[in-house]
């Protein structure tokens, strides 16, 4: 069994090359991922495919037979789903673009399953500072980058799911953020049912107004950051209680998953840092 969950960001883009420009990358590793075997399925098959095995109605061996890959967006910028051009390094194929491209391929037609998660932050005036504070050592952005216009259109293609990143991201950019100590930087701050509260629920809340409830029932850890109390208390009661719609969550832990992992940290690898060329994904892939 082998079920590996793959990061991009459509803002990284620091060159011409694999290794720093996500939009290189991606296309390219679409046709490895499929050159090695593994079928490209929707986050929530994942997870349902989790749960099944974990609640024994999934035979043991039909889940240790699965190869799967899902591809996931982080921070919601535009360019997940619209071409643009970068100043210095010229047109830039958006990955929903790189993905219809892939799909009227002959190997794009071997992955009619086709389809990736982008994770959002939800409120629009930390967007706003964000995209007019970028780190330019990691990032690009223009201004109206980070809108949230293109959630919904982006949900009627099929091809993309739009999940929560939370609220602000506790970016270190942001004058003030959402945490009752304006913990900054680190998601693993969030301790307490009333910063949860305040980065996870209303997030999900403003995202289902924005998409008409068809957001994924899906969450991303800012930074990858998790802790004990978010994976073993607070996610397991909000969803026992019905508070919060959400089914999964991901961190940024570089390692496939085996089947026996806690539903709210399951693990991803972050394109540009875990992995950095053809080889070294596909290393991860044959690992």
């Amino acid at each position: 069994m082998k079920i590996i969950i793959l990061t991009y960001h459509s803002h990284h883009v620091l060159g011409p090359h694999y290794q720093d420009n996500d939009h290189i990358a991606f296309p390219q590793d679409l046709e490895l991922i499929t050159s090695a075997g593994y079928r490209i399925v929707s986050l929530g098959s994942i997870v349902s495919a989790l749960e099944a095995h974990q609640s024994g109605q999934l035979l043991a061996q039909d889940f240790q037979d699965m190869r799967y890959v899902g591809l996931t967006f982080d921070d919601g910028p535009i360019f997940d789903v619209e071409n643009f051009t970068h100043p210095s390094y010229g047109f830039q194929r958006s990955f929903l673009g790189a993905m219809r491209d892939f799909a009227a391929t002959h190997a794009g037609r071997r992955q009619p399953e086709l389809h990736a998660t982008s994770f959002v932050i939800a409120s629009r005036e930390a967007r706003r500072i964000i995209e007019s504070t970028l780190d330019k050592e990691y990032t690009f952005l223009t201004s109206g980058s980070l809108s949230d216009e293109w959630w919904g259109p982006a949900i009627s293609t099929g091809l993309i799911a739009i999940g929560n990143h939370s609220w602000d991201h506790l970016h270190p950019a942001l004058p003030a953020v959402a945490h009752s100590k304006q913990a900054r930087g680190d998601f693993r701050e969030v301790t307490t049912v009333e910063d949860a509260d305040r980065q996870i629920l209303r997030a999900a809340q403003y995202i289902a107004e924005r998409t008409h409830g068809k957001a994924a029932p899906l969450f991303a850890y800012p930074f990858g950051q998790h802790n004990e109390f978010l994976t073993n208390q607070y996610f397991p009661n909000a969803r026992k209680t019905g508070k919060i719609d959400l089914r999964a969550a991901f961190t940024a832990d570089p390692i496939p998953l085996t089947g026996d992992e806690n539903i709210w940290s399951l693990p991803r690898y972050v394109c540009g840092h875990d992995w950095k060329s053809p080889a070294e994904l596909l290393r991860i892939l044959n690992g």
